[in-house]
């Protein structure tokens, strides 16, 4: 009996907060449901809708599960226990949970979900009289790009940035923000000496999303240090950081910051020519033009001749991306092949980009 209720705790643990081999061998409400909650990545917002409801339905079922399962293999010790008076009434309770549970679902799920949390989250970004259904295909089309920046920030929950969206996604509900209706603020950082995908230890991050207007919090993602970047880049404005928390970033993070203010020591270069967007992340304007100022007999670069064509940032991710990753000491050092005509070149040939009236 002991060894039964055991089981069938650390078993409901799991599934709740799957480990990779319950997710390998297909124990979770995604692969269970798959047929029903169809493409997240087609469908977005009704996959969460449906995938939220089927979690807590299939989840409400799981104390009624224990008594299952001990009628099976243990029928006679069952019915003792429901001649005590505590888990007589913890089965009344299990039993009710479920029908509670599903009479809800059913609630959201009449007028097409529009009961629905998610649905309520998404009306009051339906202005000029729009459906809630509407702002939802916007962020269904957002989503299905290639741009967008999913972070996991724990095995249950991850967090997805696109073009104009910040979400949050977790077992039983998810929360959406568009970037212009609210501000992010770093709250709190964590130092843990040991983490599951490092032995040197890990930095973890808690950034609050709040309504700009009432300064209402609307949820918080905490996330790696490491991901901090990519969430940066992804957003429309800077993260506030008044308690001067130092994030502790990788390798390549560090050097793009490097790579940064050693560019804008460089002269400029002006043109009057009006800049398409970068190739890398389609989000900004090239601001960059590649001017070979460095002795070419000694570093070995040679002239390029391309268009303005990439961002700085995305240049610096370029450069960095093709270094030796065992030796960071001599990236600043070393040169790097043109993203568009493949010409060697190093820092001091790269020069940010000066927008003049004419020259």
């Amino acid at each position: 009996m002991l060894e039964f209720v055991i089981f069938y705790i650390i078993f409901c643990f799991c599934f709740i907060f799957p480990p990779s081999a319950f997710v390998s061998a297909g124990l979770t409400v995604t692969s269970l449901c798959t047929p029903i909650l169809g493409s997240e990545d087609l469908y977005f917002i009704r996959y969460h809708i449906r995938r939220t409801s089927a979690t807590l339905i299939i989840h409400s079922f799981l104390p009624l599960g224990f008594y299952f399962w001990l009628f099976i293999l243990e029928d006679r010790q069952a019915l003792n226990l429901l001649k005590n008076p505590t888990w007589l009434i913890f089965f009344w309770g299990s039993l009710l949970l479920p029908l509670v549970t599903m009479f809800r679902v059913f609630l959201w799920k009449l007028n097409d979900w529009q009961s629905h949390p998610l649905a309520k989250s998404l009306k009051k970004y339906a202005l000029n009289e729009r459906q809630w259904t509407e702002v939802a295909f916007e962020i269904e089309a957002e989503f299905r790009r290639i741009d967008k920046v999913s972070i996991s920030t724990n095995p249950v929950s991850k967090a997805v940035l696109t073009n104009t969206w910040i979400i949050k996604i977790s077992p039983y509900s998810v929360k959406v923000a568009h970037q212009n209706h609210v501000t992010l603020s770093l709250l709190k950082n964590e130092e843990h000496n040991v983490s599951i995908n490092s032995s040197t230890g890990a930095q973890f991050l808690s950034i609050q999303v709040e309504d700009i207007q009432n300064k209402e919090p609307l949820f918080t993602i905490r996330l790696n240090a490491l991901d901090y970047a990519d969430m940066v880049d992804r957003l429309q404005s800077p993260i506030n950081n008044v308690r001067g928390i130092i994030i502790n970033q990788d390798v390549n993070s560090r050097f793009y910051q490097v790579f940064i203010n050693e560019v804008e020591q460089n002269p400029v270069y002006q043109s009057s020519e009006e800049m398409d967007f970068c190739l890398g992340c389609m989000q900004r304007r090239a601001n960059t033009r590649l001017v070979r100022r460095c002795i070419a007999d000694t570093a070995g670069c040679t002239p390029c001749f391309c268009r303005p064509m990439w961002c700085l940032s995305c240049l610096a991710k370029w450069f960095a991306a093709r270094q030796d990753a065992e030796h960071p000491e001599t990236w600043l050092s070393s040169r790097c092949p043109c993203p568009t005509c493949r010409n060697p070149f190093c820092i001091l040939d790269v020069s940010l980009i000066e927008q003049v009236d004419s020259i």
